[in-house]
């Protein structure tokens, strides 16, 4: 039985193993996919048809299958879980949730400077802002968990599905759109390659502008917001229930595994066909999005089920659960080495590099971060941006060294 520490941060006794093995997979495969804006003009990371090479265009296509909104599904959900298990040690300790709106504040200072220093695909100040909302919902019961979650997420889906079809009825907003985020003019690849291929101040007027645009359009006005806050407060709820804290049967993680990845992935090759055989036109993917969005959260379920059915069998992923232990650092390490290889200011090959080279530098990152991880670990608590982001929540400088 673990100890409860009376004030400061979960303790490496009080951790959940699965959870961590969950976080370290979904570092890694975020990691596959976010490499592509990090590089290349962003209609590439939607478009697979953009890329030069078959070879390249059949990694895009394997990397929707595989990973595509269904490992960002089960990192959202980990956070609403996260918030859950905090609360739970909060309340054995006799302490209100002070804590939570800390944490997720201090998250939101180290989003906005992730977004507008390194990287515009930022998700971490998603997480705080949606944060701030589903702290409201960490003392509900399991049972009002899974309604709340569930009627979010089908208002969220309903928004979000909304917003993507636009497009599809207006041929204006198609053109305008697709030049952005499928398939670019020569003007604005040109104009954004050399932003990133320039100096640091470039890439911060670059990434400022869009921050905008990426916080007000998607996050706002494309119902971002209430997608995210559903699938925390779901992850909420198969935390209580047991679902991600790896006590599922062998038998029920079997069948989720199979339904969950299997429904998604029919889903993805019905996708897959019929943006092919439209030619790739922006209008057909725009009708695709609400199906894509069901498949991402299917998909998210099989794969967490599948992960807790392999830990039932005993495989320990000691190395794996020590990346997702630093997960917010190996995050945020995963944007500095995409961001360094495509910035001006260092190996500068935005614009320029293949998909199949991308996937070895995120092998090579795969295996730094292994490492490192599983070394940083057996010295220090926390890896060092959890340890700064502990320290700044709970007011006070925190143990570092074990």
């Amino acid at each position: 039985m673990s100890t409860i520490t009376a004030t400061g941060p979960v303790t490496s006794d009080e951790r959940i193993g699965y959870l961590d093995i969950l976080r370290g997979f979904a570092v890694m495969a975020i990691f596959v996919v976010n490499i592509k804006a990090m590089t290349m003009p962003f209609p590439y990371y939607m478009n697979p048809s953009a890329w030069a090479s078959e070879t390249d265009r059949a990694i895009a296509i394997a990397q929707k299958f595989l990973i595509d909104d269904k490992w960002r599904t089960i990192f959202t959900a980990l956070y609403g879980a996260g918030l859950a298990m905090i609360a739970e040690r909060l309340a054995e300790r006799g302490q209100g949730l002070r804590i939570l709106w800390a944490r997720n504040a201090w998250l939101l200072v180290f989003g906005l400077i992730h977004l507008l220093l390194i990287w515009q695909g930022d998700i971490l100040t998603f997480y705080a802002l949606a944060g701030f909302l589903a702290v409201l919902f960490v003392r509900m019961g399991t049972v009002k968990l899974y309604v709340s979650g569930a009627i979010l997420l089908a208002l969220g889906w309903l928004w979000m599905s909304f917003f993507s079809l636009g497009p599809v009825f207006d041929e204006d907003l198609a053109g305008k759109l697709g030049g952005l985020f499928w398939e670019p003019t020569s003007e604005t690849a040109a104009a954004e390659v050399a932003a990133y291929r320039g100096g640091i101040d470039e890439h911060i007027a670059q990434r400022a502008s869009g921050a905008v645009g990426y916080v007000i359009f998607y996050f706002l006005m494309g119902g971002q917001w209430l997608g995210t806050l559903g699938l925390m407060v779901m992850g909420m709820a198969l935390f209580r229930s047991g679902f991600l804290t790896g006590r599922t049967p062998a038998w029920a993680a079997a069948l989720l595994a199979v339904a969950g990845l299997g429904a998604s992935w029919g889903m993805e090759a019905w996708q897959v066909e019929r943006i092919a055989a439209s030619g790739y036109a922006y209008e057909v993917y725009s009708l695709t999005v609400p199906l894509s969005i069901l498949d991402g959260w299917a998909g998210a379920l099989g794969y967490a089920a599948l992960v807790s059915l392999f830990v039932g069998w005993g495989l320990k992923f000691g190395a794996v659960a020590a990346l997702g232990r630093m997960a917010f650092t190996n995050y945020i390490a995963c944007s500095l080495i995409g961001t360094t290889l495509g910035g001006g200011h260092a190996v500068g090959w935005f614009g320029e590099v293949g998909l199949t080279t991308l996937m070895i530098v995120v092998a090579l990152g795969w295996i730094a971060m292994l490492i490192w991880s599983s070394l940083w670990l057996k010295t220090f608590r926390f890896g060092p941006l959890e340890w700064l982001w502990r320290s700044l929540t709970y007011g006070k400088v925190q143990p570092f060294r074990r």
